[in-house]
């Protein structure tokens, strides 16, 4: 091990961002709290992906083959087709559905940027006074999230159910529709944001549940 200068602790001023950085860091309650908010961004950004991903190729899918599905040449011609990138390509099939917008789409590129930087940098979102998990950014991925299963839900799944062939649907039933997804996602944000109550509900609810299912 190198020998360190017992003089350089007396001459070194530590800079005031660096002990707002040090402060941050080994704060236990603000360690917890910075890692909880990367991994649900990392968590939603990756569920968001699903929706945008899946759900195009799905809907161009022609049958299942070796355990897992295959895609008719449209989804190559109307989608992939769209951009090089295929995340890009498939937001760009969303918008040409009216489901999203241009002003979405530069939002998805801002949300990736922020995921990547979470991703590849953890260290500096834990330990850098000036670096945080933007919970503006967290509210996007929901906000494009609600906007493509939405969408998807009216337009694709309703009007393809058995279940709703002789019923029509009122305008507030339509947009009061909501993914498993984006229920779970909302639930991941409030938790991020410090508020567990919801969860926290859901969990004593759902252990009553099960007990009382194992006591009967």
């Amino acid at each position: 091990m190198e020998g360190r200068n017992k003089n350089s602790k007396s001459n070194f001023k530590m800079p005031r961002d660096t002990t707002e950085s040090w402060l941050k860091f080994l704060n236990p309650e603000s360690l917890k709290q910075n890692l909880i908010r990367a991994s649900i961004y990392l968590t939603c950004w990756e569920m968001l992906k699903e929706c945008l991903l899946d759900q195009p190729r799905g809907f161009y899918s022609n049958g299942f083959e070796d355990g897992k599905w295959t895609v008719d040449s449209n989804y190559k011609t109307k989608v992939l087709s769209l951009d090089n990138d295929p995340l890009i390509a498939s937001a760009l099939w969303f918008r040409d559905q009216k489901a999203l917008s241009d002003e979405d789409i530069a939002l998805l590129l801002v949300l990736r940027t922020h995921r990547n930087e979470i991703a590849h940098e953890l260290p500096k979102f834990l330990g850098h006074a000036d670096s945080n998990v933007r919970l503006e950014f967290l509210n996007g991925v929901y906000h494009l999230t609600e906007k493509a299963d939405k969408w998807w839900i009216q337009n694709i799944e309703i009007p393809t159910s058995p279940e709703f062939e002789n019923r029509e649907l009122t305008e507030d039933e339509l947009n009061g529709v909501k993914s498993s997804r984006m229920i779970l996602m909302s639930l991941l944000i409030a938790v991020a944001n410090g508020q567990e109550d919801q969860l926290r509900w859901l969990y004593e609810e759902m252990k009553k549940k099960f007990e009382g299912k194992a006591n009967g």
